[in-house]
């Protein structure tokens, strides 16, 4: 049921344009780098540069600037940058190994923790739509099923790169990428998760959602 604050009508009744929505795999747009590497326990905790947690990325779909912890400056580590993409290697379930998070901000001396792998993309995604569509259930389904381990379930950086995912033009990015941050400031998780299905369930059946979003408050 939605927020009573606000009524969302969502019209999804256009045709997809097909070659606007081709995939290609991940290792085809980007390339992998590595988390921290070679630090002790008593590196950790002081410093003038900062890491992004393994929490960060596995708790949000856009990483948080405020979830990270202190490291010394370390020029031999890969420093983020603005739109890298961060998964995790590692899970207890298969559900949730390959969560990924994606980096908005402009930041000096920031790097990422190491049970985490780094992607930096070669084309100009627009983030928000890239958040989104890498947390979308059809991709996480492609994800989850590379998940290999028995009491803990590890994913190959390797196999991560073959996954497929849409790449539409610039423009149907930055109107589903939009939509998507704007829902966030409007609705519950719960909500979030049906209207999430509706639009992918629009998508892979072969149309493309025309947002209207309307509020009353």
């Amino acid at each position: 049921m939605l927020a009573k604050q606000s009524s969302i009508f969502i019209h999804l009744n256009r045709s997809l344009d097909t070659d606007a929505w081709v995939k290609h795999e991940l290792g085809e747009l980007g390339e992998t780098f590595n988390g921290l590497s070679g630090k002790k326990k008593e590196d950790f905790g002081h410093g003038k540069a900062r890491f992004v947690t393994y929490m960060n990325v596995f708790s949000n779909t856009v990483a948080s600037e405020k979830m990270v912890e202190a490291v010394e400056i370390d020029n031999r580590q890969h420093e983020i940058k603005r739109g890298d993409v961060f998964f995790t290697t590692s899970s207890e379930t298969p559900e949730e190994v390959g969560m990924s998070s994606v980096w908005v901000f402009d930041k000096a001396n920031y790097y990422l923790n190491s049970f985490t792998f780094g992607y930096r993309p070669a084309v100009d995604f627009d983030l928000s739509y890239l958040a989104f569509m890498l947390r979308s259930e059809s991709v996480r389904k492609d994800i989850k099923l590379l998940a290999q381990g028995i009491s803990r379930f590890n994913i190959s950086k390797v196999k991560m790169m073959k996954i497929g995912v849409p790449v539409p033009d610039k423009d149907e990015q930055t109107k589903i990428g939009a939509f998507f941050k704007n829902l966030d400031q409007l609705i519950t998780v719960n909500e979030r998760e049906l209207l999430n299905d509706c639009i992918l369930c629009k998508i892979e059946t072969g149309q493309t959602p025309n947002f209207i979003l309307e509020v009353s408050r």
